[in-house]
């Protein structure tokens, strides 16, 4: 083993740390469901955009997985490890690949994952339009907390509203970025990287909604989870995008590079 992959493999294992910890210490727990929304996907964005795909498969799959072994969510650690590592891993190699790009391809493929992400958003409304109408009485208990057909109508209500408006904020938020990332310094950071982190950030919500629908018997209850995944990965990204913007001012960028 060369110096350069001892160095990065000490990197990747720091990386694997702060997964756990950003994804173990900092917990909100989301209404109505079982689970909790974290800071560990700003992590895994970070440790795949500056160390390849291999090592934000690694940190993402590892570090989440050991946040829910010791943090009370057993049951979560395998769908985790899969969904993590893969979300790690599309990061890198989406970030990586896409450098290869020209600005049109580019442009084409922004525009295109921002009409699959409203559409996306826009199936989901309907189909919990559809789902509470059909299935009120069946729902009630099986949702945390909601005990009348009122408080289920008003939060299916409030999902759609949310969904609503993650379908339009979202996409304008990475358009926005990458309108403003190409007025000043490109190096800093790319739209390469927002666009990785925004098909990761699809794949996670996903990739949770279906294991949870596995896990709970119903493809419904696990709907009033979806708003809140979307919320953990966009705060996620944001928080990569100032850190790496932070760490590109400093030298470890330079150092990175040599590894």
């Amino acid at each position: 083993m060369t110096n350069n992959q001892t160095k990065k493999l000490t990197f990747g294992g720091l990386m694997v740390a702060l997964v756990f910890v950003t994804t173990f210490s900092i917990k909100i727990p989301v209404p109505f469901t079982q689970g909790y929304i974290h800071a560990g996907d700003s992590m895994i964005f970070i440790a795949a955009i500056l160390l390849g795909w291999k090592y934000g498969a690694i940190a993402g799959g590892v570090g989440s997985a050991l946040a829910d072994a010791l943090g009370g969510y057993a049951n979560w650690v395998i769908p985790t490890i899969i969904i993590k590592t893969i979300m790690g891993a599309l990061v890198g190699w989406i970030a990586k690949d896409a450098r290869e790009r020209d600005n049109t391809t580019k442009i084409m493929l922004s525009v295109t994952m921002a009409f699959i992400w409203f559409g996306l958003t826009t199936i989901l409304r309907n189909i919990i339009a559809r789902s509470i109408t059909e299935n009120s009485l069946h729902l009630i208990g099986e949702v945390d907390g909601i005990t009348t057909i009122e408080e289920l109508l008003l939060l299916s209500q409030k999902v759609q509203s949310q969904l609503l408006w993650a379908a339009i904020l979202i996409p304008l938020i990475i358009i926005g970025l990458s309108v403003y990332l190409r007025r000043i310094d490109k190096r800093l950071f790319s739209v390469d990287q927002l666009l990785g982190m925004l098909i990761a950030g699809l794949w996670m919500v996903t990739g949770y909604y279906v294991a949870a629908g596995f896990m709970y018997g119903s493809f419904i209850v696990p709907i009033f989870s979806i708003p809140w995944n979307i919320v953990q990965f966009v705060i996620g990204l944001v928080i990569a995008y100032f850190v790496i913007l932070a760490l590109t001012k400093t030298p470890l960028m330079d150092y990175l590079k040599e590894l």
